[in-house]
């Protein structure tokens, strides 16, 4: 039963793409997601807070549904420090430019890992390595939306909707691996609201959500914040790949 309420979401979710108009990318929509990409190639730092809610697997055709929340904070081209809040973890990770350095406040151990040195290949080496995901991170570069679009069957246009009394554009997309809702906000700085990820490359389908808030653009962040000092007593392990 579960198998087809799962499957029948998919097909819904889909369905309202694929119907809309199959293989196109919207001009509207592209000229949003340009504007979006555009402002962080613009920024020297970015900083914001977001709300994450995820499904994942709790036995083998059973999804739970996880809450976390995370303070971001990004000095290009190579620096950041995120601090993931959650139901099981505690975690910061900075990054200085040549190093990342991972620390769980719950159980007081750090480790440190040499790394690539820009923000975008070091995002996608904590992934692929360590399978640590940074918020959705990997979104705020220049030549997002185009490499976004080069991946997907079509891209569209779905309209205004306003989300806590805020007017954003609403984006859908869609590839055979994916659905994408984006809810960017209409307020000259075209920065996301939300975001919606429904995952259907395995036998059920599966959804991640992403909300922000607190945007902080082109503040002075002290150089400081993205060292690691282990605290007292700390205890450093080594850091495993996960494959």
């Amino acid at each position: 039963m579960l198998k087809k309420i799962c499957l029948g979401l998919a097909l819904i979710v889909t369905g309202h793409f694929a119907k809309a108009q199959e293989g196109k990318i919207d001009s509207t929509a592209m000229m949003i997601l340009d504007k979006m990409s555009g402002l962080f190639g613009e920024l020297k730092s970015v900083g914001f807070t977001s709300e994450v809610a995820k499904d994942v697997v709790y036995s083998e055709d059973f999804f739970i549904k996880e809450f976390g929340s995370s303070k971001v904070r990004f000095l290009g081209p190579n620096k950041f420090s995120v601090r993931i809040s959650g139901e099981k973890q505690d975690d910061l990770y900075s990054y200085n430019g040549s190093q990342v350095a991972y620390y769980s406040f719950a159980n007081n151990l750090y480790a440190v890992a040499d790394a690539p040195d820009n923000l975008i290949e070091t995002i996608d080496w904590l992934y692929e390595d360590f399978g640590v995901e940074l918020t959705l991170a990997d979104l705020f570069y220049p030549s997002f939306s185009q490499d976004f679009a080069d991946k997907m069957d079509y891209v569209e246009f779905l309209g205004v909707i306003h989300i806590d009394g805020v007017r954003t554009f609403h984006i859908g997309a869609a590839n055979e691996n994916a659905t994408f809702q984006f809810w960017i906000s209409d307020d000259g700085y075209f920065l996301p609201k939300k975001i919606l990820i429904t995952y259907m490359d395995g036998p059920y389908a599966h959804q991640h959500q992403t909300d922000f808030y607190d945007w902080e653009l082109n503040q002075d962040l002290p150089e400081s914040i993205f060292e690691f000092l282990p605290p007292p007593n700390a205890k450093q392990i080594t850091w495993i790949k996960k494959n």
